[in-house]
């Protein structure tokens, strides 16, 4: 039986939140009244949730910058949780196990790379095939390794010998996904709505995984693992600024996508989307990133 992965609350540290001042003004401009100036300030608003290789945890509120107990579990070294944090699913070997807080193993199914939909299924990749599972009833082929090989036939060289090896679920028929060919750096970014593939972003020469999607879907991102940073696009893929940040491990978005997080292992930069300049930094670090919304929790 697969063991659902443990997590820790941490005690209060220092954290140190700087926030970006109001864009410049033209010249000759008159300055604001004082009362406007911190409108910036309170738009930066949620609870970032940052997990460690170890599963131990920590939760910072904004804009205060208070830390807060951990309340639930986080994904951590594999496993992810369901967006109601009540079902856990983690690959070993070539099987998908998915668990319950309050009833053990409820499936085991054949694939990896499992992935949550918001309705709560999950879905996994078996030899390229994209599958998605309920608790009750047999997997349902989604895209099947053929379909998409035909559809990156136009838009990648040799592009009908590249598999899918990951995606992130925005609603439950669009998702945004990595796609694999059989030489060491083929690899692409992918966009897939109901109509069928929507835009292919090629990596070629690069090592890509951790593909993301914003809460309300309108940007990608993913990981450039030599160069331990992430790569942000809009569906498009007109590749989207981020704050030159090193050894990234993680990115979240707000709830609104106005504002974007990058953790690294000791420290989490939050930016303006579509702006280099940082507008906070947290001493909150990890290797997987959450960013809740503003109500409580």
């Amino acid at each position: 039986m697969s063991r659902l992965p443990t997590w820790i609350l941490v005690g209060a540290v220092a954290v140190l939140v700087a926030v970006a001042a109001a864009d410049a003004l033209r010249p000759g401009a008159e300055a604001p009244p004082q009362q406007d100036a911190p409108e910036e300030e309170t738009e930066l608003r949620g609870l970032l949730v940052a997990a460690g290789a170890d599963c131990s945890a920590r939760a910072v509120r904004l804009p205060a910058g208070a830390e807060e107990p951990v309340r639930r579990p986080v994904d951590c070294d594999g496993s992810v949780w369901s967006v109601d944090h009540t079902l856990n699913a983690s690959c070993a070997g070539e099987f998908t196990t998915v668990a319950a807080l309050d009833a053990g193993v409820l499936l085991r199914l054949r694939g990896c790379s499992p992935a949550w939909r918001p309705d709560g299924a999950v879905s996994i990749i078996d030899e390229g095939d994209l599958y998605v599972a309920r608790r009750r009833g047999r997997p349902q082929l989604v895209v099947s390794r053929e379909e998409l090989a035909d559809a990156l036939a136009g838009e990648l060289p040799g592009g009908r010998q590249y598999e899918l090896v990951e995606v992130a679920w925005h609603g439950t028929a669009s998702f945004g996904g990595i796609v694999a060919g059989p030489q060491p750096g083929q690899r692409a970014a992918i966009f897939y709505a109901p109509e069928g593939l929507n835009a292919v972003i090629p990596r070629l020469g690069e090592d890509i995984s951790g593909i993301r999607m914003s809460p309300a879907g309108n940007y990608l991102a993913f990981a450039r693992e030599d160069e331990r940073d992430y790569v942000m696009v809009d569906l498009t893929g007109g590749e989207i600024p981020l704050p030159r940040v090193e050894n990234v491990h993680a990115i979240a978005w707000s709830d609104d996508e106005r504002w974007v997080a990058l953790a690294t292992p000791r420290a989490t930069f939050v930016a303006r989307t579509g702006s280099r300049e940082i507008a906070a930094r947290l001493e909150l670090g990890g290797e997987t990133l959450e960013w809740l919304g503003s109500g409580p929790r």
